[in-house]
């Protein structure tokens, strides 16, 4: 019994293998326009905040073994800024980023359009009126995502925002509540779920799950 399962097991493996190069041939990549951090607060997070906080739009839109899968493909920084400066230009009235999501698409021809901004983003110390009290830590921060989904035609923008007013604390910086807001925006639009399933349109896919089922 232990070597008939051994044996399914080794057969699926081997198919998996001999199917992956065939789907990623089949299949067209996910054409993925992913903006760097927007800010739009007076006060700015510093160079490290920022990276975490890109870093964390990174793992969302993140595909395992995308080198070979082909799965997506991410349109290079400079494009997608081109793009947004030429939309920007051809609006009229008060812009909001929200508005540029969709003809930015259309201009890049972009699956998937996805903008992080932070909204807010403000820290400042106070010497307390109490004798027996420290100094107080007042920082807020609100952070958007935006997302536009070409294929459906669907737009998602999602907002999350936090303060603090108290006695100093690690937890209560603007940029702990900016990283935790983005955590929020990213699970409330489902971010990962935007990326295609890696079977989509092929058939070697569909193939290749028949034949797993019968062995």
């Amino acid at each position: 019994m232990r070597n008939i399962i051994t044996r399914s097991c080794i057969a699926m493996l081997l198919l998996l293998i001999f199917a992956v190069p065939a789907l990623a041939a089949e299949r067209q990549p996910q054409r993925i326009a992913q903006f760097p951090l927007v800010i739009e607060s007076w006060q700015q997070p510093d160079a490290s905040v920022q990276d975490q906080l890109e870093r964390k739009i990174d793992r969302a839109l993140h595909v395992p073994l995308n080198a070979t899968l082909k799965a997506v493909t991410y349109i290079p920084e400079k494009d997608c800024l081109t793009a947004w400066d030429e939309v920007e230009g051809d609006m009229t009235g008060k812009v909001r980023i929200k508005d540029m999501a969709k003809p930015i698409a259309e201009k890049l021809q972009a699956d998937l359009v996805v903008i992080p901004v932070v909204a807010a983003y403000e820290q400042y110390t106070t010497m307390s009126w109490y004798w027996d009290r420290g100094m107080i830590l007042h920082s807020r921060a609100e952070v958007q995502l935006i997302v536009y989904d070409r294929a459906q035609d669907k737009l998602v923008h999602k907002k999350a925002s936090d303060f603090f007013d108290d006695e100093y604390s690690s937890s209560g910086t603007a940029s702990y509540l900016a990283l935790n807001c983005m955590d929020r925006v990213i699970r409330d639009a489902d971010l990962h779920g935007f990326l295609w399933p890696l079977d989509r349109g092929s058939a070697a896919a569909d193939s290749a799950k028949k034949a797993a089922a019968k062995s």
